[in-house]
């Protein structure tokens, strides 16, 4: 096969109509723009869409100045937010945006230049402390972000420069660069389709990374493009196309080829390969890139890595404000009480000495500072420090968790921001993608409806609903066998080129059955099954053999067909890189790769290939003893077998262990799902004490014998499984690849059942009845399979507008026939007045589907005259050759067709949910979370899941808003749509709207339509790109509520709305893991979410409000008895604190039991979470940091402050002979004494506002008590004399019985009302109250009462 002659050339050109001229697209206006910038734009940060005049000129294989040096970097991939130089400035800058950071460093600078009545060490150390470790945490999660872009920026690619093949590193692919793309290997860049191996110019690719969709499309090779050599191809021309833009479904551009022609041939978008996409069922594709890096479509539809902000953060400033604003009114006051006292009172305490007659302003400055030092501890420096480290902690503690673990593909949860951990107990809208996230996007073939009679699908036979009765294709009557022969043939599925061949030619090589007992066990590997195997005579199936694997992978040896032999290397050949004159490229050397088994749950599974054929002249050579004996020229073609069988090989990570070449992104080779080339040829022995079963009659008569009751049934048991594995096996070989999974699931159906669709051949289906094996008295025969043949004539496309598709095929008996598939709102009016009885029933059937949640299709035919179909054909010609209106004449041709049809049934097939996601969308929704799911997929399909997963429930009113042209249609809508949730009084009411319709809201109407779409209990926007989807998550953002929003999606088209949202999850899909890498939170499964949002979201957020609440309240405490102690030192701006006590105080004194209750607070268990979701809502909107309870607590801190002074103010006042040896204590006691009593206190305040109290936490509490004590019984004993003299002070307190009483008095008064309040609440149940009565009534009042504004 000649891989560069296009043969649709000759025998598939695609020709212009007669009548019509090539007219270059006319290209819409865009904003001037100079081309440098464009150029110059992977370098700025971030995807910034940017539009020129000008278009951009790429020369196809690069520029031909040899001497002017490609540029590297051109197609770098950068999420990262710092550099090695920007990192400094920019983390420094970003800290010191928060107000108690900025106010230390203030405070800091002040200490310094004034002489500060305290050290300014006890200011700058913990500013140190503080800025060092948040530097280094957003540091690391950087650097994490730059591994994984350098995985992607670092893989290999395959590309040809100057007509050589070259492998370079993905960055460096630049505008102009052919890269190769092998078969189920990911596009690196945007490129334009050069080549392709396929004989008609396609290619076919998956763009779930993209929009979500994993159905295969096709893009064609650019039509008319000349065949050249492949050492000619950078001599093709020049491409001039438009300049990058978010919109995925469309490109303009054209190709000026050089030569004497100068044609120039059109670009359109299926000529495009999009970065992101992969290629599927070709097996190499050639393309020329046009736009590299951050402009490719993808990027540019992913939005800048931004920082994101808990929403606690903005309760938490807002209380800093409030402790700023109360501390300068502090320092005002006691400054001016000291200059009172200073004028008024001083000057009449003559032992003073006189007073200063003068006031300068740096005295003011002096005074005021002063003071400003002293309570600068009012805002909690390490409020942050400590937020940061349980965010750590507790991101760790998700990490860990089992329940989100994920055994078969070993995946635990990730978490790549932890400063957003409180925020998943926040969430108020849920934005979710659907494709491969609330569904698997695997479709199973359930129930069917035939001629009035409704079918169950057992895997090999149909279940009669009525009577119960098995049946099989030998049993199917008329009816049954047109059906699935309608299915069989009535779809655009594609078969994996090679599949069938590779399937048959294992049969080829198998040896003839015979009666001895060589024939009945044979050694070595296991053959594959093809079709003829699937019969009654299968004798390799009744085999039982196992994979003797005493050899490695590494020593197999694989036999020639020549009889020579030679080592198992397996080479990278690549059909496209063979140029017809003998060019040759020098062979790339790799290990044998062997494909993984789709079960991913046993790791030891491997798929072997049978050994193909090689050819004996490799590129006209006359070499014949292997491979190896020409290592620098390539073969012409190399067929890559696709592996089939599934066998254990404990061996596995053997073969894996050969030399490895990073993230393949664009080679097939080294990936998962390699080509395997070279295939194991080892003996195997069958295991011992295993029963061979004979393939003779006699052996089956034995069965029968009547000793073994039981024999019969458990064969036709073990029967009818080993046919399903076969079968099973066999369609995967085959490897469906169809444009809709709806469609390769009803393709599947018909091959488990006996009708195997194996390919079609210029338009000819092939479909084999394969008779099954169920009865196991049946006796042996040799017949072969037989297959039926259809001419497809005519594909009538499915469409939006249609709702159905439709095939024209002749028979082998020369009849054409038209079969039609559809939604049945379209196909039963098609129908004839003869099957109305029949639409009934049929109508009846769908109905009972439907209330299963499943996807129906209603199937149709009837036989076309040859008069009808040349009239048809005529018409259809005539639509074509139209200018105006070709899409509506075209309809009409086939809607005239498609007319007076037979109804042949229905199907119902379900698309597979996720794990559990149905009760996880209940659960959220009973938790208060709205969902809104965001999908490219189409409405009936988003329907159809989003009714089956309880997105939108069963009883609720569905209101559609599609193809919406202008602002004023949405208005009425939105206005008809808000009347019927106002006079629903509780009726629940699900939005569905097309993105058509969507771009109208968002851009004319977008207040509007979210007030209104915010009240509806589900929303469900379909068809969207994933700018849209970004975009309505931001309108949801821009609400004046304030929700709190969460993205999830799996796919890279779902990149933008993870960043965009307040919170973004990722699900680590089948489909790549960019989404996993960029959102905030990734784990495996959809059914996780539940647990992640109602458990640890719902700890998260108490713990946080505790921790937050805590540290002003013991700041309050520690600075309330300093304020109190001015009034007695006539304002004289002293400490009552040594310096070490205002360094330690929350470094040591108060900081490890609120750390441990922060990160191990539990007020509900678990179970009670995930039963009761309800109880979400009770931290949702942040209430527990809402001003009361920030109120309550600072309260308490002003009694516990007032209480702990005053009481030893009275002891120190009218009696302070409380030592031991009878002497009277010191001031520097005094402080002390405050200190030790303020530490017990706010630590037993702690234990006493806890729910989860373990031993360990307990000990967290002694410890730090006994931390204050072994830290001032040092210091103390030590004559520093560094700023107060406390020399001996505390150790005499100590020794003092007094001391220890008065310690265990003023705790309890201070902790008594604590304690009370805490245990009415609690016998009582009382909740907790508002200062501000009737406000939240007075809210629901006014939004009840408010209309529409539309």
């Amino acid at each position: 096969m000649n891989f560069f002659g296009h043969d649709y050339l000759s025998g598939f050109r695609r020709i212009d109509r007669i009548g019509s001229t090539y007219r270059p697209p006319v290209w819409a206006e865009q904003e001037s723009y100079h081309l440098k910038e464009a150029l110059l734009w992977n370098r700025r940060k971030g995807s910034r869409v940017s539009t020129i005049n000008d278009w951009l000129q790429i020369q196809i294989g690069g520029t031909e100045d040899v001497k002017k040096k490609r540029a590297k970097g051109q197609n770098r991939i950068k999420s990262t937010k710092y550099t090695l130089i920007t990192f400094l400035p920019q983390n420094l800058l970003e800290q010191f945006r928060r107000i108690a950071n900025f106010y230390f460093l203030v405070m800091t600078i002040i200490s310094l230049l004034i002489d500060s009545p305290v050290s300014p060490m006890t200011s700058l150390l913990p500013l140190v402390f503080v800025i060092a470790v948040t530097a280094a945490k957003q540091g690391y999660e950087d650097v994490l972000r730059y591994r994984t872009d350098n995985v992607v920026n670092a893989s290999p690619v395959t590309v040809i420069r100057d007509g050589k093949e070259a492998i370079i590193k993905s960055e460096d692919v630049g505008p102009g660069d052919l890269v190769v793309v092998e078969r189920d290997c990911d596009v690196p860049c945007d490129l334009v389709l050069l080549r392709s191996t396929d004989p008609h110019g396609k290619c076919f690719i998956t763009t779930a990374n993209l929009d979500g969709e994993s159905n295969l499309k096709t893009l064609l090779v650019p039509r008319d493009l000349p065949t050249v050599d492949l050492s000619e191809m950078h001599k093709l021309g020049m491409i001039e196309c438009e300049s990058p833009t978010t919109d995925l479904y469309s490109f303009n551009g054209k190709i000026e080829l050089k030569g004497s022609e100068g044609r120039v041939l059109p670009l359109s978008a299926e000529n495009v390969l999009l970065r992101g996409s992969r290629v599927k069922n070709t097996e190499c594709v050639i393309g020329c890139a046009v736009y590299t890096g951050m402009i490719t479509k993808l990027q540019l539809n992913s939005r800048l890595t931004r920082n994101k902000n808990a929403s606690s953060e903005t309760y938490i400033n807002r209380f800093l404000i409030v402790i700023l604003v109360a501390l300068i009114a502090i320092v005002t006051l006691l400054y001016f009480l000291k200059r009172y006292n200073e004028l008024f009172v001083i000057p009449k305490l003559t032992y003073l000495g006189d007073a200063t007659d003068s006031y300068s302003v740096k005295q003011f400055l002096q005074d005021y500072l002063s003071f400003l030092i002293l309570f600068n501890y009012l805002i909690p420096i390490s409020l942050y420090v400590t937020i940061e480290l349980q965010r750590v902690i507790g991101s760790l503690f998700m990490e860990w968790d089992q329940e989100l673990y994920e055994s078969e593909t070993d995946q635990p949860c990730v978490v790549n921001t932890s400063n957003l951990n409180e925020e998943l107990g926040q969430i108020n809208i849920l934005f979710s993608d659907k494709t491969g996230t609330l569904t698997k996007n695997e479709m199973n073939f359930q129930q069917c409806s035939i001629a009035g009679s409704k079918f169950l699908f057992k895997k090999t036979r149909l279940e009669d609903e009525e009577t119960k009765a098995l049946l099989d294709i030998n049993k199917f009557n008329a009816n049954q066998r047109i059906f699935f022969q309608a299915l069989s043939i009535c779809h655009t599925v594609q078969v994996a080129s090679g599949s069938l061949e590779e399937a048959d030619a294992s049969n080829n090589k198998k040896e003839p059955a015979a009666g001895t007992a060589a024939a009945t066990i044979k050694s070595g590997p296991p053959e594959m099954y093809s079709i003829s195997d699937i019969t009654e005579e299968s004798h390799n199936s009744s085999q039982q053999s196992e994979l003797n694997v005493s050899h490695t992978i590494e020593n197999s040896v694989s036999s020639h067909p020549n009889n020579g032999n030679f080592t198992a290397t397996s080479s990278d050949v690549n059909p496209l890189l063979v140029s017809g004159d003998g060019y040759g490229v020098e062979r790339r050397k790799r290990p044998v790769v062997v494909k993984r088994s789709p079960n991913f749950a046993r790791a030891n599974r491997v798929h072997i290939a049978d050994s193909p054929s090689i050819p004996t002249e490799l590129n006209g050579s006359g070499a014949t003893n292997g491979i190896s004996s020409q290592p620098n020229i390539r073969p012409i073609s190399l067929q890559f077998q696709r592996s089939t069988s599934e066998r254990d090989l404990p061996q596995f990570e053997e073969a894996n262990a050969g030399p490895a070449l990073g993230h393949r992104r664009a080679h097939s080779y080294g990936a998962p799902n390699a080509y395997l080339s070279n295939p194991l040829a080892v003996p195997s022995s069958p295991p011992a004490g295993v029963l061979f079963r004979s393939p003779s009659t006699a052996s089956r008569e034995s069965y029968a014998a009547p000793t073994f009751t039981r024999q019969p049934t458990m064969l036709v048991r073990a029967e009818s499984q080993r046919r399903k594995n076969e079968i099973r096996d066999f369609i995967f070989t085959l490897d469906y690849q169809a444009s809709s999974p709806d469609e390769k699931a009803l393709v599947e159906a018909c091959a488990n059942l006996g009708m195997v669709y194996t390919g079609d051949d210029d338009e000819v289906l092939r479909v084999r009845i394969v008779p099954p094996h169920m009865d196991y008295k049946r006796p042996f025969t040799n017949a072969k399979p037989k297959e039926e043949t259809f001419h497809r004539l005519h594909v009538l496309e499915f469409t939006s507008d249609r709702k159905r598709m439709s095939v024209i095929v002749k028979d082998a008996e020369g009849r054409k026939w038209i079969y039609t598939k559809g939604a049945e709102s379209y196909v039963f009016p098609l129908c004839a007045n003869s099957s109305a009885d029949l639409v009934t029933k049929t109508d009846a059937h769908i109905s009972d589907f439907a209330r299963l949640g499943l996807r129906t299709l209603a199937i149709a035919r009837r036989q076309i005259g040859e008069a009808e179909y040349q009239d048809f054909l005529t018409e259809l010609a005539q639509a074509n050759s139209s200018l105006e209106n070709r899409k509506q004449l075209s309809e009409e041709c086939y809607a005239k067709i498609e007319s007076n049809l037979d109804l042949l049934g229905a199907t119902a097939v379900e698309d597979a949910l996720q794990d559990d996601v149905a009760d996880t969308l209940v659960s959220l929704q009973a938790a208060g979370i709205k969902i809104w799911v965001l999908t490219g997929d189409k409405v009936e399909t988003a329907l159809n899941i989003a009714l089956s997963c309880g997105h939108i429930p069963p009883d609720a009113k569905k209101y559609f808003i599609i193809d919406c042209k202008n602002r004023e249609e949405m208005l009425l809508h939105l206005n008809a749509l808000d009347r019927e949730i106002i006079f629903g009084i509780g009726q629940e009411c699900a939005l569905l709207i097309d993105g058509k319709s969507l771009g109208v809201a968002l851009a004319e109407v977008s207040s509007e339509f979210r007030d209104v779409a915010v009240k509806c209990t589900a929303v469900l926007c379909c068809r969207l790109s994933p700018l849209q989807k970004s975009e309505v998550v931001s309108l949801i953002k821009s609400s004046n509520e304030n929700y709190n929003t969460a993205s999830i999606g799996d796919g890279a088209n779902d990149v933008s709305m993870i960043q965009e949202a307040h919170v973004g999850i990722g699900i680590m899909g089948r489909e790549g893991r960019q989404a996993a890498r960029c959102a905030d939170f990734a784990f495996a499964k959809f059914c996780m979410l539940k647990r992640l949002l109602l458990v640890h979201g719902h700890y998260h957020s108490v713990r946080l409000c505790l921790l937050v609440l805590y540290f002003f309240y013991k700041n309050i405490v520690f600075m309330g008895i300093m304020f109190l102690f001015q009034f007695h030192t006539l304002f004289s701006s002293s400490s009552v604190y040594d310096s070490l006590f205002l360094t330690l105080y929350n470094v040591i004194y108060t900081s490890l039991p609120i750390l441990f209750i922060a990160i191990t607070e539990k007020p509900y268990t678990e179970e009670k979470l995930m039963q009761t979701p309800q109880l979400y809502k009770k931290n949702t909107d942040n209430k527990q940091l809402h001003w009361p309870f920030f109120l309550m607590w600072m309260l308490f801190a002003i009694y516990h402050s007032v209480i702990i002074f005053y009481f030893a103010f009275c002891l120190f006042s009218y009696n302070n002979v409380i030592l031991n040896y009878g002497q009277t204590v010191a001031f520097s006691c005094f402080g002390t004494l405050l200190m030790w009593t303020v530490v017990v206190v706010v630590n037993l305040k702690l234990w006493l506002e806890s729910m989860y109290l373990s031993f360990w936490y307990i000990f967290t509490i002694v410890i730090s008590i006994l931390g204050f004590v072994i830290t001032t019984v040092i210091y103390n004993v030590i004559n520093l004399d560094y700023d107060t003299d406390i020399y001996w002070a505390y150790n005499n307190l100590l020794a003092s019985l007094p001391v220890w009483l008065w310690i265990l008095l003023t705790s309890v008064a201070c902790l008594v009302p604590d304690f009370t309040i805490r245990m009415l609440q609690r016998a009582l149940n009382i909740k907790h109250f508002s200062i501000f009565p009737g406000k939240q009534r007075k809210m629901k009042m006014r939004e009840k009462a408010e209309n529409t504004y539309l």
